[in-house]
Protein backbone atom coordinates (compact mmCIF):
# COMPACT_ATOMS: atom_id res chain seq x y z
CA UNK A 1 0.00 0.00 0.00
CA UNK A 2 3.01 2.41 0.61
CA UNK A 3 5.27 1.60 -2.38
CA UNK A 4 3.45 3.56 -4.99
CA UNK A 5 3.11 6.50 -3.24
CA UNK A 6 6.54 6.35 -1.81
CA UNK A 7 7.55 5.47 -5.86
CA UNK A 8 5.00 8.79 -6.97
CA UNK A 9 6.62 11.19 -4.46
CA UNK A 10 10.17 9.95 -5.33
CA UNK A 11 9.55 10.48 -9.06
CA UNK A 12 8.34 14.28 -8.17
CA UNK A 13 11.33 14.65 -6.64
CA UNK A 14 13.41 14.05 -9.26
CA UNK A 15 11.70 16.23 -11.21
CA UNK A 16 12.04 18.96 -9.00
CA UNK A 17 15.58 18.32 -8.94
CA UNK A 18 15.80 18.29 -12.42
CA UNK A 19 14.13 21.51 -12.58
CA UNK A 20 16.30 23.36 -10.23
CA UNK A 21 19.37 21.84 -11.82
CA UNK A 22 17.82 23.13 -15.18
CA UNK A 23 17.37 26.54 -13.99
CA UNK A 24 20.71 26.89 -12.62
CA UNK A 25 21.84 26.42 -16.05
CA UNK A 26 19.82 28.77 -17.60
CA UNK A 27 21.46 31.31 -14.89
CA UNK A 28 25.07 30.05 -15.28
CA UNK A 29 24.54 30.60 -19.04
CA UNK A 30 22.91 34.10 -18.76
CA UNK A 31 25.67 35.23 -16.24
CA UNK A 32 28.58 33.38 -18.83
CA UNK A 33 26.36 35.33 -21.59
CA UNK A 34 26.06 38.69 -19.67
CA UNK A 35 30.14 38.76 -18.74
CA UNK A 36 31.15 38.17 -22.57
CA UNK A 37 28.92 41.08 -23.67
CA UNK A 38 30.34 42.96 -20.41
CA UNK A 39 33.96 42.10 -21.62
CA UNK A 40 33.80 43.21 -25.58
CA UNK A 41 32.12 46.55 -24.55
CA UNK A 42 35.19 47.09 -22.29
CA UNK A 43 37.28 46.31 -25.27
CA UNK A 44 35.64 48.17 -27.61
CA UNK A 45 35.51 51.25 -24.73
CA UNK A 46 32.30 51.30 -24.75
CA UNK A 47 32.51 51.09 -20.34
CA UNK A 48 35.26 51.74 -18.10
CA UNK A 49 36.19 49.20 -15.29
CA UNK A 50 33.06 50.72 -13.11
CA UNK A 51 30.80 50.77 -16.05
CA UNK A 52 32.21 47.16 -16.61
CA UNK A 53 31.50 46.10 -13.07
CA UNK A 54 28.08 47.53 -12.75
CA UNK A 55 26.90 46.31 -15.79
CA UNK A 56 27.46 42.51 -15.35
CA UNK A 57 25.48 43.46 -11.88
CA UNK A 58 22.49 45.22 -13.79
CA UNK A 59 22.66 42.63 -16.40
CA UNK A 60 22.51 39.14 -14.07
CA UNK A 61 19.99 40.66 -12.27
CA UNK A 62 17.99 41.23 -15.05
CA UNK A 63 18.47 37.39 -16.36
CA UNK A 64 18.08 36.26 -12.74
CA UNK A 65 14.83 37.87 -12.45
CA UNK A 66 13.43 37.77 -15.80
CA UNK A 67 15.72 35.07 -18.18
CA UNK A 68 17.83 35.48 -21.07
CA UNK A 69 14.61 37.07 -23.25
CA UNK A 70 13.89 39.99 -20.95
CA UNK A 71 17.91 40.72 -20.98
CA UNK A 72 17.93 41.29 -24.93
CA UNK A 73 15.90 44.53 -24.76
CA UNK A 74 19.08 46.01 -22.45
CA UNK A 75 21.19 44.49 -24.95
CA UNK A 76 19.48 46.36 -27.54
CA UNK A 77 20.04 49.78 -25.53
CA UNK A 78 23.26 49.09 -24.83
CA UNK A 79 24.63 48.22 -28.32
CA UNK A 80 22.81 50.81 -30.34
CA UNK A 81 23.74 53.26 -27.53
CA UNK A 82 27.08 52.86 -27.77
CA UNK A 83 27.41 52.38 -31.33
CA UNK A 84 25.64 56.27 -31.59
CA UNK A 85 27.89 57.72 -28.80
CA UNK A 86 31.31 56.87 -30.46
CA UNK A 87 29.26 57.70 -34.14
CA UNK A 88 31.01 60.92 -35.51
CA UNK A 89 32.66 61.37 -31.98
CA UNK A 90 35.72 63.64 -33.54
CA UNK A 91 33.24 66.21 -34.72
CA UNK A 92 31.15 66.09 -31.53
CA UNK A 93 34.57 66.95 -29.70
CA UNK A 94 35.09 69.97 -32.34
CA UNK A 95 30.96 70.98 -31.04
CA UNK A 96 32.13 70.42 -27.53
CA UNK A 97 29.34 67.86 -27.00
CA UNK A 98 31.24 64.52 -26.92
CA UNK A 99 30.72 62.47 -24.04
CA UNK A 100 33.83 62.30 -21.42
CA UNK A 101 35.87 59.59 -21.45
CA UNK A 102 36.04 59.22 -25.14
CA UNK A 103 31.88 58.20 -24.76
CA UNK A 104 32.85 55.51 -22.29
CA UNK A 105 29.86 54.88 -20.06
CA UNK A 106 30.71 54.69 -16.24
CA UNK A 107 28.77 53.24 -13.22
CA UNK A 108 27.06 56.34 -12.86
CA UNK A 109 25.58 56.34 -16.30
CA UNK A 110 24.67 52.38 -16.25
CA UNK A 111 22.85 52.32 -13.04
CA UNK A 112 21.25 55.45 -14.07
CA UNK A 113 19.88 54.23 -16.51
CA UNK A 114 19.66 50.60 -15.86
CA UNK A 115 18.25 50.56 -11.73
CA UNK A 116 14.86 51.77 -13.13
CA UNK A 117 14.06 48.98 -15.02
CA UNK A 118 15.40 46.51 -12.63
CA UNK A 119 12.73 48.25 -9.83
CA UNK A 120 9.41 47.98 -12.52
CA UNK A 121 11.24 44.05 -13.29
CA UNK A 122 12.06 43.20 -9.56
CA UNK A 123 7.90 44.05 -8.87
CA UNK A 124 6.84 42.26 -11.68
CA UNK A 125 8.81 39.09 -10.93
CA UNK A 126 7.02 39.03 -7.35
CA UNK A 127 3.51 40.36 -8.12
CA UNK A 128 2.95 38.56 -11.81
CA UNK A 129 1.15 41.22 -12.66
CA UNK A 130 1.96 42.67 -16.62
CA UNK A 131 1.58 46.36 -15.83
CA UNK A 132 4.71 46.24 -14.72
CA UNK A 133 6.27 44.12 -17.16
CA UNK A 134 5.02 46.97 -19.34
CA UNK A 135 6.73 49.38 -17.15
CA UNK A 136 9.97 47.38 -17.87
CA UNK A 137 9.98 47.84 -21.54
CA UNK A 138 8.65 51.94 -21.21
CA UNK A 139 11.46 52.32 -19.12
CA UNK A 140 14.34 50.88 -21.50
CA UNK A 141 12.61 51.96 -24.80
CA UNK A 142 12.56 56.09 -22.79
CA UNK A 143 16.53 55.20 -21.97
CA UNK A 144 17.32 54.28 -25.69
CA UNK A 145 15.22 57.51 -26.60
CA UNK A 146 17.18 59.83 -24.32
CA UNK A 147 20.64 58.08 -25.44
CA UNK A 148 20.05 58.48 -29.20
CA UNK A 149 18.37 61.53 -29.56
CA UNK A 150 21.12 63.21 -27.51
CA UNK A 151 24.16 61.43 -29.44
CA UNK A 152 22.10 61.86 -33.02
CA UNK A 153 20.54 65.61 -31.88
CA UNK A 154 24.04 67.48 -30.79
CA UNK A 155 24.91 66.46 -35.19
CA UNK A 156 22.10 69.08 -36.27
CA UNK A 157 23.67 71.43 -38.78
CA UNK A 158 21.67 74.08 -36.37
CA UNK A 159 21.74 74.88 -32.68
CA UNK A 160 19.38 73.64 -30.98
CA UNK A 161 16.69 75.94 -28.77
CA UNK A 162 16.91 75.87 -24.86
CA UNK A 163 13.43 74.91 -24.03
CA UNK A 164 11.56 77.88 -22.34
CA UNK A 165 14.03 80.56 -22.94
CA UNK A 166 13.52 79.65 -26.68
CA UNK A 167 17.64 80.76 -27.13
CA UNK A 168 19.49 79.33 -29.38
CA UNK A 169 22.22 77.75 -27.30
CA UNK A 170 25.21 75.11 -28.33
CA UNK A 171 25.03 72.04 -29.04
CA UNK A 172 25.18 69.62 -26.03
CA UNK A 173 23.34 72.44 -23.59
CA UNK A 174 21.10 70.23 -21.12
CA UNK A 175 17.31 71.34 -22.17
CA UNK A 176 18.06 72.33 -25.42
CA UNK A 177 16.29 70.45 -28.58
CA UNK A 178 16.46 70.49 -32.35
CA UNK A 179 14.19 69.36 -34.90
CA UNK A 180 17.19 66.21 -35.32
CA UNK A 181 17.00 65.12 -31.70
CA UNK A 182 12.93 65.34 -31.85
CA UNK A 183 12.80 63.31 -34.54
CA UNK A 184 15.29 60.89 -33.35
CA UNK A 185 13.51 60.75 -29.97
CA UNK A 186 10.35 59.60 -31.69
CA UNK A 187 12.05 56.79 -33.70
CA UNK A 188 14.32 55.41 -31.29
CA UNK A 189 11.71 53.42 -29.03
CA UNK A 190 10.76 51.48 -31.64
CA UNK A 191 12.88 48.67 -31.38
CA UNK A 192 12.28 48.34 -27.88
CA UNK A 193 9.36 48.52 -28.35
CA UNK A 194 9.04 46.01 -31.11
CA UNK A 195 10.99 43.27 -28.81
CA UNK A 196 8.38 44.34 -25.90
CA UNK A 197 5.39 43.21 -28.93
CA UNK A 198 7.15 40.01 -29.14
CA UNK A 199 8.38 39.01 -26.09
CA UNK A 200 4.67 39.62 -25.39
CA UNK A 201 3.13 37.33 -27.56
CA UNK A 202 1.68 39.89 -30.06
CA UNK A 203 0.08 42.25 -27.42
CA UNK A 204 -0.65 45.73 -29.20
CA UNK A 205 -0.25 47.44 -25.47
CA UNK A 206 3.29 46.16 -25.38
CA UNK A 207 4.02 47.91 -28.81
CA UNK A 208 2.53 51.26 -28.58
CA UNK A 209 2.88 52.09 -24.88
CA UNK A 210 6.87 51.94 -25.15
CA UNK A 211 7.18 53.75 -27.90
CA UNK A 212 4.94 56.34 -26.62
CA UNK A 213 6.30 56.14 -23.29
CA UNK A 214 9.97 56.41 -24.67
CA UNK A 215 9.53 59.47 -26.60
CA UNK A 216 7.52 61.36 -23.87
CA UNK A 217 10.68 60.03 -21.28
CA UNK A 218 12.91 61.82 -23.72
CA UNK A 219 10.82 65.29 -23.70
CA UNK A 220 10.87 64.73 -20.15
CA UNK A 221 14.57 64.64 -19.66
CA UNK A 222 15.11 68.19 -21.89
CA UNK A 223 12.47 69.36 -19.34
CA UNK A 224 14.14 68.47 -16.53
CA UNK A 225 17.26 69.42 -17.84
CA UNK A 226 16.01 73.06 -18.99
CA UNK A 227 14.25 73.63 -15.16
CA UNK A 228 16.04 71.22 -12.52
CA UNK A 229 19.59 69.81 -13.91
CA UNK A 230 22.87 71.78 -11.75
CA UNK A 231 24.18 74.38 -14.50
CA UNK A 232 27.81 75.67 -14.04
CA UNK A 233 29.41 78.35 -16.71
CA UNK A 234 32.92 78.44 -17.61
CA UNK A 235 35.17 80.99 -16.65
CA UNK A 236 37.50 80.72 -19.23
CA UNK A 237 35.04 79.88 -22.62
CA UNK A 238 31.34 81.11 -21.29
CA UNK A 239 30.07 77.81 -21.70
CA UNK A 240 27.20 76.38 -19.74
CA UNK A 241 27.62 72.84 -18.54
CA UNK A 242 27.40 70.67 -15.58
CA UNK A 243 30.95 69.99 -15.68
CA UNK A 244 32.91 71.54 -12.27
CA UNK A 245 36.57 71.42 -14.14
CA UNK A 246 36.27 73.01 -17.93
CA UNK A 247 39.46 74.44 -20.02
CA UNK A 248 41.30 73.55 -16.85
CA UNK A 249 39.43 75.86 -14.61
CA UNK A 250 37.14 75.47 -11.83
CA UNK A 251 33.28 76.46 -13.35
CA UNK A 252 30.83 78.56 -10.97
CA UNK A 253 27.47 77.26 -10.38
CA UNK A 254 24.64 79.08 -12.48
CA UNK A 255 21.33 77.61 -11.99
CA UNK A 256 19.53 74.55 -10.80
CA UNK A 257 19.41 72.13 -8.14
CA UNK A 258 23.11 71.82 -6.74
CA UNK A 259 24.21 68.04 -7.19
CA UNK A 260 21.50 66.70 -9.78
CA UNK A 261 23.07 65.92 -12.48
CA UNK A 262 23.04 64.36 -15.81
CA UNK A 263 22.81 61.15 -13.73
CA UNK A 264 20.00 61.71 -11.23
CA UNK A 265 17.68 64.05 -14.57
CA UNK A 266 18.35 60.37 -16.66
CA UNK A 267 17.51 58.13 -13.57
CA UNK A 268 14.24 59.55 -12.93
CA UNK A 269 13.43 60.65 -16.65
CA UNK A 270 13.39 56.59 -16.83
CA UNK A 271 11.50 56.13 -13.68
CA UNK A 272 8.84 58.28 -14.88
CA UNK A 273 8.62 56.86 -18.25
CA UNK A 274 7.88 53.57 -16.47
CA UNK A 275 5.60 55.13 -14.19
CA UNK A 276 3.33 56.83 -17.03
CA UNK A 277 2.91 53.14 -18.75
CA UNK A 278 1.22 51.93 -15.66
CA UNK A 279 -1.30 55.00 -15.74
CA UNK A 280 -2.37 54.51 -19.13
CA UNK A 281 -5.69 53.02 -19.79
Amino acid sequence: MTDAPLTFSNHLFKKAIAERISMLDDKLVGLLLVMIIALLGYKKDAVNLSGLASGIIVGFVTVLLGGLLLFLPLLTFFVLGSMFTVYKYNLKEIKGAAEDRKGRRSWNNVLSNGVPPLIFLLIWRFSSNDAFLLAFFSSIAADTSDTLSNEIGVLSEKDPILLFSWKRVPAGTSGAVSLLGTVTALLSPLPISFESYFISGGSIRFLMIPAFCGFLGSLFDSILGALVQEKRICPVCGRITEKKIHCGYSTRYLAGVKGFGNGSVNFTMSLAAGALSLVIP
